[in-house]
């Protein structure tokens, strides 16, 4: 693929890409960002040596999986605004607070997420891991590792460790 190949997609199959995955997203809007993140993902993917052979259903595919993806993320965005609500406070947060979002910050990116999501927003392991876009059992190896980190952060047990050496 070359820049000729990308100039053909956008004058001649982008529209109608976009089209198609608007009418799975339901917005038009998402459907462009997905379809122009889907150009630079082929684009990048190219760069490295890959092939694609029909740019226009490769694109049109990672386009569907990245608006699949934005719709999981927002329905737990939905469901979890109630309890942010809920929890959120005037004064502000409290020091132990400040230092949960220190060590949380301190995480890699999919265990930080797992975790907020889960003991955070409250969401069930399944609905977290719809969230992310994996297995159950990714979230719960993520889950179970950022759990011992904040320990060693937070200089607090972990309990499930402890349960973990006491069963043995």
């Amino acid at each position: 693929m070359d820049e000729s190949d990308i100039r053909r997609f956008l004058h001649e199959s982008y529209p109608q890409v976009v089209g198609a995955v608007a009418l799975v997203a339901g917005d038009l809007a998402t459907a462009e960002d997905a379809v122009q993140e889907a150009i630079v993902r082929a684009w990048e993917r190219t760069d490295r040596g890959d092939q694609i052979d029909d740019l226009d259903g490769w694109v049109a595919a990672v386009a569907m999986n990245l608006s699949r993806s934005r719709l999981r993320h927002l329905r737990v965005e939905r469901r979890a605004r109630p309890r942010l609500v809920a929890a959120a406070t005037i004064d502000g947060p409290t020091p132990d607070a400040i230092d949960v979002r220190r060590a949380l910050s301190t995480l890699p990116r999919r265990q930080r997420e797992a975790a907020v999501l889960r003991f955070y927003l409250g969401c069930t392991t399944e609905e977290t891991a719809s969230a992310m876009g994996t297995s159950h059992g990714t979230v719960k190896s993520q889950l179970a590792k950022a759990r011992a980190h904040l320990a060693v952060a937070l200089g607090v047990p972990d309990t499930d460790e402890e349960s973990r050496h006491a069963d043995a």
